[in-house]
């Protein structure tokens, strides 16, 4: 009988020695990397789980260097990992300023709105509501286009003129109001032109006479009134026609609409 194979044992088993120790290194080999990687990731943890100054003297010194990501993510981590600490508002609010500064206006009011919320009485409460309405101010549109980011800016403004009248930033606030508002006089004015030109005169009329009573204060009030007195005019409503161009001309006698006014009520008498 010719002898056995030399990769069958005396006893007819399939064992081979070889292949066992190719089968020991693998499981080594394996372990080696399952090892490597707790490692890793014990490494990658520490260097996650900075201390409470470290996180918060990044945040600082990022958001003074302007990079804005590094900043937000090193407030975030000192908010998430040290909730205790007494210097949490001044991480949240450096966390909306990095927003900000961002130009990530929704999130930004979003993380000041928590601030006020949790911080109410803090000494900056005042800024965190300046620039809630700041990061409306900067989303407002065009005259042709849906207001209703200027109608927030507006109220978030006079809120803060409200709740902290002596306030550093009240002036700037009152001029922003200012602003808001003559947006939304110019977006009436938009439209009611819109309806002029269509022969629409009740509701050109209905544009213009709403927009002299709500923001009387305009700058190009005398145009609205000229504008106004030509809807009128075109109505068959002589007499409301001579009121808004009498109105002007009182008002604003060296206007660019004042003589055509003049000659409009000529016409009218």
């Amino acid at each position: 009988m010719d002898s056995a194979p030399n990769w069958l044992t005396a006893d007819g088993s399939t064992r081979d020695h070889g292949l066992r120790r190719r089968s020991v290194s693998v499981r080594w080999f394996v372990c080696l990397l399952v090892m490597g990687s707790f490692v890793a990731g014990c490494t990658g943890s520490q260097t996650a789980r900075r201390s409470a100054d470290e996180w918060y003297d990044l945040g600082q010194t990022q958001l003074a260097r302007k990079r804005y990501t590094k900043a937000e993510e090193a407030f975030s981590k000192f908010l998430e990992q040290y909730p205790q600490d007494r210097r949490r508002p001044e991480a949240l609010l450096g966390l909306a300023e990095a927003l900000y500064a961002d130009e990530r206006y929704e999130e930004a009011k979003f993380q000041y709105r928590r601030f006020l919320e949790l911080y109410p009485t803090h000494a900056e409460a005042d800024k965190a509501q300046f620039n809630i309405a700041m990061s409306a101010f900067h989303r407002m549109k065009t005259i042709d286009r849906d207001q209703t980011t200027t109608h927030e800016a507006l109220q978030e403004f006079q809120r803060l003129v409200q709740a902290y009248p002596r306030s550093q930033y009240v002036d700037a606030a009152r001029e922003k109001i200012a602003a808001c508002r003559e947006r939304l006089a110019a977006y009436e004015l938009y439209v009611g032109r819109f309806y002029y030109r269509q022969e629409a005169y009740p509701s050109a009329i209905g544009r213009f006479a709403g927009l002299l009573r709500m923001y009387p204060e305009v700058s190009f009030a005398d145009e609205v009134l000229f504008l106004l007195g030509e809807a009128y005019r075109r109505n068959d409503e002589p007499q409301q026609a001579a009121n808004s161009f009498d109105t002007l001309v009182r008002r604003f006698p060296d206007s660019r609409y004042a003589n055509q006014a003049r000659a409009r009520l000529a016409s009218l008498r």
